[in-house]
């Protein structure tokens, strides 16, 4: 912030990846006894979603829904979703190929402090890595 203007400054923002919220199961039933159709069922994890919401809450942090899984469509509608249920701690959401997409565009974006996902993926990220307890 320079002489009062906040237009120059970027909120500080931490990506959270769907596998930390979302607990989601992939079912296959046959249609016709020739067709698969994939059914996804999706469960919130309320407790992590809570505390990311609470995270926010008591200090400047934006956070983004990231998914490396879900299509866009797909992510639109768990971030409504969680608007219903109004426990909806994201203001933005994106969709990433693989995590090597991610990976390449972190130093490109200052204003990105963490990425929070798994423990088996957390060094890929180098030092953006989180987990719940670092918050």
């Amino acid at each position: 912030m320079k002489n009062g203007d906040i237009s120059n400054e970027l909120p500080k923002r931490i990506l959270v990846t769907t596998d930390v919220i979302l607990e989601m199961h992939v079912a296959v039933t046959t249609k016709f006894k020739f067709f698969k159709v994939p059914t996804v069922t999706k469960k919130l994890r309320r407790e992590a979603a809570s505390y990311l919401y609470l995270v926010t809450t008591r200090r400047e942090i934006t956070l983004e829904l990231i998914s490396f899984d879900l299509s866009d469509e797909q992510l639109y509608d768990v971030m409504e979703w969680l608007d219903v249920i109004g426990t909806n701690p994201f203001r933005y959401h994106s969709v990433y190929k693989s995590i090597n997409d991610l990976v390449k565009e972190l130093p490109y974006r200052p204003e990105i402090i963490g990425v929070l996902d798994k423990p088996q993926n957390l060094l890929r990220y180098g030092h953006w890595g989180l987990d719940l307890g670092s918050l």
